[in-house]
């Protein structure tokens, strides 16, 4: 399956249109958060595919009511696409009373909630999700030092315990000439989404 995964900027060649013949065959759009949802949804509109996302430390928070027309929130979900299952799990570290922070305590009591959904599902022959979906990175895969950028610790056991091959994030961004965006735990590939990346999964 090829995954059109964005994040954290809105870049021109997928806001225009160049983006049908860019992104042609895209069978899913993944968006990692902090990204306007007009955006979105001229993503999901103009390429006519499933588009799920999670939300950033600079989008709305839920309660708020708004969302992004057309699109799946994957916030503690998990959804399946052509022979595939993604869960999800929205924010960041808690750095200000902003919207979609959470401490890491907080964040180890939602991660073990998807958890245990993913346990309840493998008991029933349902798929265990193969791509995780998150804005902010796994502590010390691609993650920063300062408070806001540091990744979740608990993002790590949901990583050991259920072993995906995938996991996308966003919210540190990258610039210059080699920024790191791809890193490994055990056979877990943690891939950096900001601005875009087309991925074959």
């Amino acid at each position: 399956m090829k995954i059109l995964a964005v994040s954290d900027e809105v870049e021109r060649v997928l806001y225009g249109p160049a983006l049908e013949s860019y992104a042609g065959g895209v069978e899913a759009v993944v968006s990692c958060g902090d990204l306007p949802f007009d955006y979105l949804e001229y993503l999901v509109t103009v390429l006519g595919v499933p588009l799920f996302y999670v939300l950033g430390n600079h989008d709305p928070a839920p309660e708020n009511g708004k969302h992004p027309g057309g699109c799946t929130p994957l916030d503690g979900r998990i959804e399946e696409l052509g022979g595939h299952a993604l869960a999800g799990l929205s924010g960041s570290h808690l750095y200000s009373d902003g919207p979609n922070q959470y401490t890491e305590r907080q964040m180890r009591r939602r991660a073990r909630r998807l958890s245990s959904h993913i346990r309840r599902r493998t008991l029933f022959g349902r798929p265990a999700p193969d791509i995780f979906v998150s804005h902010a990175p796994p502590f010390g895969l691609g993650d920063r030092e300062d408070v806001c950028h540091t990744g979740f610790e608990s993002y790590l056991k949901l990583i050991d315990r259920h072993h995906p091959s995938l996991w996308l994030h966003g919210h540190v961004h990258l610039y210059g000439p080699e920024p790191e965006r791809v890193t490994k735990r055990g056979s877990t590939r943690v891939v950096n989404v900001f601005g875009h990346r087309i991925l074959e999964v």
